[in-house]
């Protein structure tokens, strides 16, 4: 076996410990055995050729923290991947307030202020009574408002020149 097959079997081997350490819970083990199986396909390319020691140097220093990048980032859409890896967390803006949801739609709505929002209050928009947020200062009862905003806890709101 040459030199040069010997060092494509350390990089291959190298590329192949690295991506056991994401796989494995090997406490940074195999991330020393991939390093060094690199340092010693670099060692092998210096002692062939002067010039494949450094191309293999330059592109260990380049090409490594891509590749490790690249696992990073797909192993987890791997069908291995997906059964080893815990999934995204769902979404649960508005789970714990059940008006949640409307309090989108409420946005460019008309009202009045039932309580004084100093922010926080609550506002009537038609026929329902929500708890609301003043976008800026303090807005007093029975003031007219419009609704600019929503979040999963409240309406934004802010107080209008016109009467509904």
């Amino acid at each position: 076996m040459g030199p040069v097959l010997t060092i494509i079997i350390l990089v291959v081997g190298a590329m192949v410990l690295g991506f056991l350490e994401i796989l494995t819970p090997s406490f940074g083990l195999l991330a020393v055995g991939a390093f060094a199986t690199l340092i010693a396909s670099i060692w092998m390319g210096f002692s062939h050729a002067t010039w494949l020691g450094w191309t293999m140097l330059v592109g260990s220093v380049i090409i490594a923290p891509m590749y490790v990048s690249f696992l990073v980032r797909m192993i987890p859409k791997t069908p291995l991947g997906k059964r080893l890896f815990l999934a995204k967390a769902p979404d649960a803006t508005g789970q714990g307030t059940p008006e949640a949801d409307t309090y989108g739609e409420m946005i460019g709505k008309t009202g009045t202020a039932a309580t004084l929002l100093r922010p926080g209050g609550m506002v009537q928009i038609g026929k329902k009574r929500l708890p609301a947020q003043a976008e800026t200062g303090m807005i007093e009862k029975d003031a007219p408002i419009v609704v600019v905003s929503a979040d999963s806890m409240n309406v934004i709101v802010r107080k209008t020149d016109v009467d509904n």
